[in-house]
């Protein structure tokens, strides 16, 4: 063969050396393929989160607003600790509020949190009391903490019970995860009829 004919092959170490280049580029591609699939997933999660709990405090704040005080020979209408809440107001109902009911919440020993309610009835007449209808407002919930602003003695004060026919003023609602971080910011509800003390 003629030496001269501008055919040579490469050399055994110009193919390690693009061997060896290739290796390392595919490494860094799939190394960035995994950093991006695992950013995704996390904010397909995060996303998934935000709207759980946006429907969770939308459900809260509805209810809340609309607590009642129903004219009944009975205690307090409005009662709460800081783990639980309980009360009478409206259901909404096909774009309106046409439903009176009873309506608790709670986190159970599931680590949701449940809302609970059925129909208010103001005289107990019925033969066998109504089992409340369920809802899960929120999974993998660690705990829940109501506290609410009223008056005691004179002076508006944030508290963390409340039993009373008076609605207070304000309720807040933090949510936590099961590792203790906060799942949500701190949810700041006023009652529609709640009035300030005087009125």
């Amino acid at each position: 063969m003629n030496p001269d004919s501008g055919e040579d092959g490469f050399t055994l170490l110009e193919i390690l050396v693009v061997t060896v280049v290739f290796g390392l580029l595919s490494v860094a591609l799939w190394q960035g393929v995994g950093v991006g699939t695992r950013g995704w997933s996390q904010a397909e999660r995060r996303y998934g989160d935000e709207a759980t709990f946006q429907g969770a405090e939308d459900s809260l704040r509805r209810l809340i607003e609309r607590a009642e005080t129903p004219d009944v020979r009975r205690g307090s209408v409005f009662s709460g600790d800081a783990e639980r809440l309980g009360f009478v107001s409206w259901l909404p109902e096909q774009g309106g509020y046409g439903r009176q009911v009873q309506v608790a919440f709670g986190v159970d020993a599931g680590k949701r949190l449940v809302l609970r309610w059925r129909r208010f009835r103001r005289a107990d007449c019925a033969l066998q009391p109504e089992i409340p209808h369920e809802e899960t407002l929120a999974r993998d919930v660690g705990r829940v903490e109501f506290s609410y602003y009223g008056v005691v003695e004179g002076h508006y004060v944030w508290q963390k019970t409340w039993e009373s026919r008076v609605l207070p003023l304000l309720v807040r609602i933090r949510m936590e995860r099961i590792d203790g971080r906060e799942l949500w910011p701190a949810i700041l509800v006023r009652p529609l009829l709640a009035a300030p003390a005087g009125e």
